[in-house]
């Protein structure tokens, strides 16, 4: 009588365990890739190395995600979601008439009311939503005729 019982605790036990395990929500992260043909962490680079261009201002952008499953200090989640913001800044930029956006910084608000900024991906995450804040200058380039006088940047 005892193993029966044993055994039917047993498997009731499995099946409620292996029912709340499936029954929990996965998260899903779409993929980003960075913008690197127009985004750039400090100068022009490639094609635009040496091209001549016009500051047209300041331009920010910030990305949130869930992170209930995930490891607070992945940097790869972080970087992802870097990628996205990069992208979205773009798009502001472009809202402003700006062809691409240099000197990019990943921007962390410290309790102490304190700013930082970092040219390498800084996420922030307080156990429910992970968020990461962007902030970069928004260029357009010049016509070649105009760049034969004084570059200024």
């Amino acid at each position: 009588m005892k193993k029966t019982l044993y055994r039917f605790f047993a498997i009731a036990f499995s099946i409620a365990v292996s029912a709340c395990a499936t029954s929990l929500p996965k998260e899903r992260h779409d993929v980003h890739r960075f913008p690197e043909k127009l985004v750039f962490v400090e100068e022009p680079t490639g094609e635009f190395k040496n091209k001549p261009y016009e500051v047209l201002g300041w331009v920010r952008s910030q990305a949130q995600y869930p992170t209930l499953e995930q490891d607070p200090n992945n940097g790869r989640l972080c970087r992802n979601y870097y990628n996205k913001a990069a992208a979205d800044l773009l798009k502001e930029a472009k809202k402003a008439n700006a062809e691409a956006v240099i000197k990019v910084r990943s921007v962390v608000l410290l309790m102490d009311g304190k700013v930082e900024e970092h040219v390498t991906p800084e996420c922030s995450d307080d156990g429910a939503e992970g968020e990461i804040l962007l902030r970069g200058i928004a260029i357009r380039w010049k016509p070649l005729e105009e760049a034969k006088g004084p570059v200024t940047r």
